[in-house]
């Protein structure tokens, strides 16, 4: 392992970080986007538990989480992009049939 996940990280975003350094060659650049997109993994993941928690509405408004989830997910998938990584989030699994079936 080339770079070292920062600790601040989820478990699920850590282990993302070492299988994302094992299979590729990361620069100190890459690893910075790779930073950016598991903490806006783990921000919009904090948002969608704060949600499912306390509801999409406060007081008759849009809770702030809604917006904060919304955004922290379009930075992750920005950053992975940046990296050239269009991969499957962490904890998500394939969409679709199987090639061949």
């Amino acid at each position: 392992m080339q770079f070292k996940p920062p600790n601040h990280l989820s478990p699920e975003a850590r282990a993302f970080w070492e299988r994302v350094d094992e299979e590729y060659e990361l620069t100190s650049d890459g690893a910075l986007y790779l930073r950016a997109a598991l903490e806006n993994w783990d921000r919009a993941q904090l948002a969608r538990e704060t949600i499912a928690k306390e509801g999409m509405t406060v007081e008759g408004r849009k809770h702030p989480a809604v917006d904060i989830e919304k955004q922290a997910y379009g930075l992750f998938l920005r950053a992975m992009r940046q990296l050239g990584l269009d991969v499957i989030p962490p904890g998500s699994l394939p969409v679709g049939r199987p090639v061949g079936k």
